[in-house]
């Protein structure tokens, strides 16, 4: 019979898991005290929350939505932090890919995996995401592409009216000359 205790820590688990955009695996394993409270300090300013559970409870949680989320089953191994993240994913990955390259000592935390928009991410893709530019910076990027063919038609064509108007103000010109 479990415990009420675990009850209600796989039933906190499960809320924060349906609440948040995605969640991010990754392992803490030798990281300072220090180390952790200045990570989550960097998460925290990018609305992400990181939470240590032990991994059968992060199990059920996860079997109890079922889904994709069972695709993380293979992940709950060694120890688990979560990073559950309530807007941009990719801005979180960076903070955990980065902050784990800064750590020279040991490389941690190491990114595992994660769960996107109902996905399972691998390591390596994860580590893609992690590397992309923000949100921002990519929509800048696709609207300047749409914009950059109509920007060029109105260039071209206002070059076109200038050079008439310049041809027409040097007949008028040379007329009023003769």
């Amino acid at each position: 019979m479990p415990k009420p205790e675990k009850i209600d820590a796989v039933a906190q688990l499960r809320a924060r898991m349906e609440s948040s955009s995605a969640m991010l695996l990754s392992d803490y394993s030798g990281l300072t005290v220090d180390q952790m409270t200045a990570l989550r300090k960097t998460l925290r300013e990018n609305n992400t929350k990181l939470v240590i559970a032990k991994n059968t409870l992060m199990k059920k949680a996860a079997q109890s939505l079922g889904g994709n989320y069972a695709g993380l089953d293979t992940y709950w191994k060694g120890p688990t932090a979560v990073a559950f993240c309530m807007t941009d994913a990719s801005a979180s990955a960076k903070v955990l890919f980065n902050f784990g390259k800064e750590n020279k000592v040991n490389e941690k935390p190491k990114l595992v995996a994660g769960f996107v928009d109902g996905v399972v991410y691998s390591k390596a893709q994860v580590d893609l995401l992690a590397q992309l530019p923000p949100r921002a910076e990519l929509l800048a990027t696709v609207v300047g592409s749409i914009c950059a063919p109509m920007s060029s038609l109105v260039f071209t064509l206002n070059g076109i009216l200038r050079e008439l108007v310049g041809t027409i103000d040097s007949i008028a010109d040379a007329r009023a000359k003769a």
